[in-house]
């Protein structure tokens, strides 16, 4: 029986997984910031025989303060950990910048601090494991340059969520050079995931104007998978890890890590620029 954790659980992509990694046996916990949501799933799980192996814990993934949280609890609860899994997304358009209370922008804080946060401090609890795999659910195979001097993009012109959220795949890019380097010398692998359009509530409700909402999920009818089609290649992975330290998949082609990720070497500039900033707005941060 693996101890599977997946970070956003309650929705969409990370909820279907857990509802099939409790068929399958496994153990699972879930991280998500909607109590009614982890109830609704504790029911599901309890209907699947799986109450026993099903654990949920709140924590709004946004601040930093609740990942680290997280992380002590998971730790207090568990020896180790087989299998991370990376969901937490806000797919909400907006054009409004808009900072959590610790002073970060709230997709930048959501879609990449968070799951630095849980790469790095849940690595020890990831060596204890005879196979560890981390799968950061996000969108390798989408170009975007990063903007070194404005991670956040609190300048770059008119804001919007989804250049905020494209803006985080590219950090999410680097953060699996990052891990896979910190970890070089373990057996934890690093797995940088695009599951391609899916027919989540998040996506297809992304947009408040009625007639943009109809276009978006009548695309998405046409081009979208089911989310239970979505997470078919995710579960294969779970069941058979990838033999290198990092790889990418679209959906279940296989993705040039050259390609997608041209200047490696910018991992490690990447990585003391978070630190900097948690450390700044937050307070020391150690990831050894």
């Amino acid at each position: 029986m693996l101890t599977i954790v997946i970070a956003g659980g309650t929705d969409g992509i990370g909820r279907q997984l857990a509802l099939q990694l409790i068929r399958n046996g496994e153990r699972v916990i879930i991280i998500g910031r909607s109590s009614e949501k982890g109830e609704d799933l504790r029911r599901e799980a309890a209907q699947l025989n799986g109450e026993d192996r099903f654990l949920f814990l709140q924590a709004d993934l946004s601040l930093v303060s609740e990942n680290i949280l997280i992380v002590n609890e998971v730790n207090r609860r568990v020896h180790h950990i087989d299998q991370l899994i990376l969901c937490a997304q806000d797919q909400k358009f907006s054009k409004v910048y808009r900072e959590t209370k610790e002073g970060f922008e709230h997709h930048f804080a959501l879609y990449y601090l968070s799951r630095f946060i849980l790469s790095f401090k849940f690595q020890e609890q990831l060596k204890r494991s005879l196979a560890p795999l981390i799968i950061n659910v996000c969108a390798p195979g989408v170009k975007e340059d990063i903007e070194w001097n404005d991670l956040q993009l609190q300048t770059q012109g008119p804001f919007n969520s989804i250049k905020a959220i494209m803006h985080g795949s590219g950090l999410n890019n680097l953060l699996g050079v990052a891990l896979a380097q910190s970890s070089a010398d373990t057996n934890i692998k690093y797995l940088l995931y695009n599951p391609g359009a899916v027919r989540t509530k998040g996506a297809t409700e992304a947009f408040d104007n009625i007639l943009i909402k109809l276009l978006v999920k009548l695309i998405y009818k046409i081009i979208g998978l089911p989310v239970q089609k979505a997470v078919e290649p995710i579960l294969h992975f779970i069941k058979k890890p990838p033999e290198d330290s990092l790889t990418a998949y679209k959906q279940n082609k296989k993705l040039d890590i050259g390609q997608i990720i041209p200047n490696k070497n910018q991992s490690k500039r990447l990585l003391q620029l978070t630190l900097d900033l948690i450390k700044r707005k937050h307070g020391e941060f150690n990831i050894n």
